[in-house]
């Protein structure tokens, strides 16, 4: 029981740290000051029990300072929130930040996984092109579905195991934005800003 309790408080330990700022998405209630523009996307996986989480990352544009997007946040360490239960298989969340103004960019993606006795973190080898992007004040920027694909195998013991993810971008704007109007209401009249990544820009060469 111990060595249980053990893993289970250095997996939240891992999931809470690193480099990455994670600001926090407004609540659904969450009246947003108008002199700040909204960062929304749709953050998706395909589901597998083998992925905890799935992270993209931004930056203000001429900053090293990585912020992260992540598909479930810390309630997925015990059930996957899922706003997309009827639109198929993709598993997450839409989320909506409050930003401040200015010029920012998608740079990079990583899978969170189970790994045998603990976790594992897949990333690119080769990070994607940033996708740069603008957010204005009292508007939102869409900037797409950001979906990873996992690739998954089974190990010398023949174990199911993830190997490595593949993103997946394309804009969603159609089912993204009917969840806005029902899940952030006080943000559903503003004005929208499409900024969707290439997606082919973000494939895995395979």
């Amino acid at each position: 029981m111990r060595r249980l309790i053990r893993l289970i408080l250095a997996v939240v330990l891992a999931f809470l740290s690193g480099c990455a700022s994670m600001p926090a998405p407004i609540s659904t209630t969450e009246k947003v000051d108008p002199s700040k523009g909204i960062l929304l996307a749709g953050l998706t996986s395909d589901g597998s029990q083998q992925v905890m989480d799935v992270w993209f990352f931004y930056r203000l544009k001429g900053t090293t300072e990585e912020r992260r997007l992540d598909a479930f946040g810390v309630g997925g360490l015990l059930s996957k929130p899922n706003d997309f239960a009827e639109s198929g298989h993709e598993m997450g969340r839409l989320i909506a930040l409050p930003v401040e103004p200015g010029e920012y960019e998608l740079f990079n993606w990583t899978l969170y996984v189970h790994e045998l006795g603990g976790y594992a973190y897949l990333s690119p080898k080769t990070p994607p092109a940033p996708h740069v992007f603008k957010i204005q004040a009292g508007s939102v920027t869409y900037i797409g579905g950001l979906h990873v694909v996992t690739v998954l195998g089974k190990n010398l013991f023949g174990i199911p195991m993830a190997f490595g993810g593949n993103p997946d971008i394309k804009d969603q704007s159609a089912r993204d934005l009917a969840i806005l109007k029902t899940k952030y209401p006080t943000i559903a009249d503003w004005p929208i800003l499409m900024s969707v990544p290439d997606g082919s820009q973000w494939k895995v060469d395979r």
